[in-house]
């Protein structure tokens, strides 16, 4: 049979495999640029491919970097990324920093399983957890957010909840902690603690607060491109019209006692920035520092103003003005109420109105420290929650007055006790020694009440930052033993309580969920006995014998 001619397309010599030039050929700034548009998982598969592109991805730092900063939007403080990010690329094992955000995250999930599967260390556990801080943020939000079909859905919820607020708790407590030692803390970042306190959700961040107000200042420049080149005085003025302009204009009176007026955090974020006084002048002089303008906070009777400085050597008015004195000329601002100028005199008469001592006058006009606007901000959340208290008692069918995006009630009280106890028992103004001891012991049985009642996990915030507060005092001995007892109780399994015959009439379970056949309400059981347990007059009080199975049947605890 004549063999047929070869097609055009056809090749007349056979392909040499071998001959054609290989993907790992490329020049590795080609695979690197390639790289960055996988994700781990990608990348760690292409890793295992071959030896060459296995010692490629390992000894590239820019991919772990690029990996680093688009896998994980929060790291805790202690990595000080920002400053990482912008350092040498050679300065940082990135491949070892993912690899250990990554373990960090995994170990998380197996410790919140045993905290849901079990009550056994589980104190031990969430702790465990809370070490690695902002590391596990996201994968704690992550389990704050779990599917409804999950079949342990409300207890996973809660206790991935638990521990966040626990690591929030414990980032706050140490700024306010430094600022009690004498640290120069930023004002808007030991009030922007109370958010990281009281809060939780993906903005809630002391960076996000500063993010924000680098914003606000941005803004400013934009819209005022000659702000640098203006005087003091101008600088001032123009700035609070441009809050005002931005709807930062305090607050109402109707709802001066809102609890969310008091944190700097979800004013920035909120729709119309209602504000105390106090987080108005907050925000007015975080932003002014910002933009080269001196500002600084007044803790007047009853309000808060701000104190405007002119730069050494020069007036408000931007003339030159060479002098010895220490002294900077000032002006008084209310950036709550106006853009204009408050005259001292004004203020000096209202000082005499109230009867205050001429010879105190001057502390009332000086500007104020950062230490004391964080207790006057404890002081306003706790008359908001004390007015929220007093409001729910005398109402009913109240909506749940928290949320991610509001602050939690009880742990916004719970952050003011841990504020009094840090910073005014601090105070030694009044050179008296046992002064500050009495504070601490006042502030004392209010932690550990409302520690025991909500937060028993706080255990070793409790060891860690009240303790050193007690040395040499009998409180600390007694805090001592409170502490080994906890973590003894944590330690030990609790034993199994199974249903018997004795139980068999118990027809509900605990987490189900019901709805009342004569009164409507939904709710759902966390707990039964197999009698009534009350007392003989709750008994007679609620006619429980007149029931058809009286006392001897069922009675469930729910929610």
């Amino acid at each position: 049979m004549p063999c047929s001619p070869p097609l055009a397309n056809e090749s007349r010599h056979p392909v040499d495999m071998a001959a054609r030039p290989a993907f790992t050929d490329l020049p590795a700034e080609i695979l690197e640029a390639v790289f960055l548009h996988l994700d781990a998982h990608s990348l760690l598969a292409v890793s295992q491919a071959n030896k060459p592109l296995q010692a490629l991805t390992a000894a590239s730092p820019l991919l772990w970097r690029h990996l680093c900063q688009t896998r994980f939007t929060t790291w805790d403080p202690r990595h000080n990324i920002a400053a990482k990010y912008r350092g040498p690329l050679s300065h940082v094992d990135w491949r070892a920093l993912f690899v250990a955000r990554v373990q960090a995250g995994a170990h998380t999930k197996a410790l919140l399983n045993r905290i849901v599967a079990t009550q056994h260390e589980r104190i031990r556990n969430i702790n465990t957890i809370a070490a690695y801080g902002y590391d596990v943020r996201e994968t704690l939000l992550d389990e704050c957010a779990c599917p409804d079909h999950v079949d342990d859905v409300l207890a996973r919820r809660f206790y991935a909840r638990a521990v966040l607020e626990r690591i929030h708790r414990e980032l706050a407590i140490k700024v306010w902690r430094d600022l009690s030692e004498g640290t120069n803390v930023p004002l808007e970042k030991a009030l922007a603690a109370y958010d990281v306190f009281a809060r939780i959700g993906p903005d809630v961040d002391t960076d996000v607060i500063a993010a924000d107000l680098d914003h606000l200042a941005h803004a400013v420049l934009q819209r005022h491109p000659d702000f640098p080149s203006m005087h003091a005085r101008t600088q001032a003025s123009t700035l609070a019209s441009f809050l005002r302009d931005q709807d930062y204009r305090g607050v109402p009176d109707t709802s001066f006692c809102a609890l969310r007026n008091s944190f700097i955090g979800l004013v920035l974020r909120s729709p119309t920035h209602e504000s105390l006084p106090l987080i108005s002048v907050a925000i007015y002089c975080a932003v002014a520092r910002r933009l080269g303008l001196d500002a600084r906070p007044c803790g007047f009777l009853f309000h808060v103003y701000t104190l405007v400085y002119a730069p050494k050597n020069y007036n408000l008015d931007g003339e030159y003005k060479p002098t010895s004195s220490s002294s900077l000329d000032s002006m008084y601002l209310d950036p709550f109420r106006s853009s204009d100028e408050v005259r001292q005199g004004d203020l000096r008469r209202l000082l005499r109105d109230t009867s205050v001592p001429p010879a105190e006058h001057a502390s009332f006009l000086a500007d104020t420290t950062t230490r004391e606007m964080v207790l006057r901000t404890a002081r306003n959340i706790m008359n908001s929650v004390q007015t929220i208290r007093q409001t729910e008692a005398a109402m009913t069918g109240l909506q749940p007055s928290w949320s991610t995006t509001q602050p939690d009630m009880d742990n916004a009280f719970y952050a003011t006790i841990w504020v009094m106890l840090l910073l005014e028992s601090s105070d030694d103004s009044s050179h008296l020694p046992l002064t500050s001891t009495s504070r601490r012991r006042q502030y004392l049985p209010y932690l550990l009440e409302h520690f025991q009642t909500h937060f028993p996990w706080d255990v070793s915030l409790l060891s860690r930052y009240a303790l050193p507060l007690f040395a040499n005092l009998p409180e600390r001995h007694r805090l001592v033993q409170f502490a080994q007892r906890m973590n003894q109780l944590d330690a030990t399994r609790k034993p199994v309580l199974r249903r018997t015959a004795r139980t068999q009439h118990v027809r509900f379970h605990v987490g189900q969920l019901f709805r009342h056949k004569r009164y409507g309400y939904e709710g759902v059981i966390t707990g039964w006995n197999v009698a009534c347990e009350e007392d003989e007059e709750w008994i007679l009080t609620m006619d429980v014998d007149g029931l058809p199975q009286g006392r001897n049947q069922a009675f469930y605890h729910v929610l």
